[in-house]
């Protein structure tokens, strides 16, 4: 869940905000939750007393309580991760956005378009390449990477091994497996990929997974499997 807070205490402009932040994650398929704040006390009382963290901060800069700026550095002073993206009707704080290690100002009316621009890069280097989204019969499921032990033919659907329990997928294993990471995801096997993470021992004719799941790796791909295993081992 890509954790949205939208700091600004005008209406109309917070309203339009939070209209043009919907549309933006619906283009780009995002799963978002969005928190709307009106004044800086709340949103502190959120983040310092209830331990709410967010992905992404957007942040008025004058606002009544605090200035955007002075609440960015309390944000820094516990949260070096979160991206802010400071909305404003003056350029003249600009320079001081360094401070705070801002991504970006846009100017009031917000520009969809470029604000659109910024969640796409933000999202995609912090979480594309953590979490995979699955198509399945109840609809889409994002999955962290890291907790996939195998994925395998299952009649018609693919069946995705994961830390936590099975989960079924439709789609091709061939056109799953071209989209995961190839640094961590090999074939073994006709009908299996395995994240080459979570296997923990090789034999003759088997992967053993974190898990103690056994993974039937074939003669065919049994030296990518080993090469790929020493590549991990010498990695860690």
């Amino acid at each position: 869940m890509y954790e949205v807070a939208l700091c600004e205490d005008e209406n109309i402009f917070f309203e339009a905000q939070k209209k043009i932040c919907r549309n933006i994650f619906d283009r780009l398929n995002i799963e978002y939750h969005i928190s709307g704040f009106r004044n800086s006390s709340d949103f502190l009382k959120a983040f310092m007393e209830q331990g709410n963290r967010y992905d992404l901060l957007l942040l008025d800069i004058l606002m009544d309580g605090a200035d955007g700026m002075a609440l960015a550095r309390k944000i820094r002073e516990s949260d070096r991760d979160a991206t802010i993206i400071f909305i404003t009707s003056s350029p003249d704080f600009a320079l001081q956005g360094y401070d705070v290690g801002a991504l970006h100002y846009l100017m009031k009316p917000l520009d969809g378009e470029k604000l659109e621009q910024l969640i796409h890069a933000d999202y995609h280097s912090r979480f594309s390449n953590h979490f995979f989204l699955f198509e399945t019969r109840e609809g889409k499921q994002r999955a962290a990477i890291k907790d996939i032990i195998c994925l395998e033919t299952a009649g018609r659907r693919v069946e995705v091994t994961m830390r936590e329990g099975p989960i079924y997928v439709s789609g091709k294993l061939t056109d799953l497996l071209n989209e995961l990471p190839k640094e961590q995801f090999t074939r073994c096997h006709q009908a299996y990929v395995v994240n080459i993470q979570n296997i923990r021992e090789l034999t003759k004719q088997d992967a053993i997974a974190v898990n103690g799941k056994e993974i039937p790796v074939s003669r065919t791909y049994m030296k990518d499997v080993q090469r790929a295993f020493v590549r991990q081992m010498r990695s860690n």
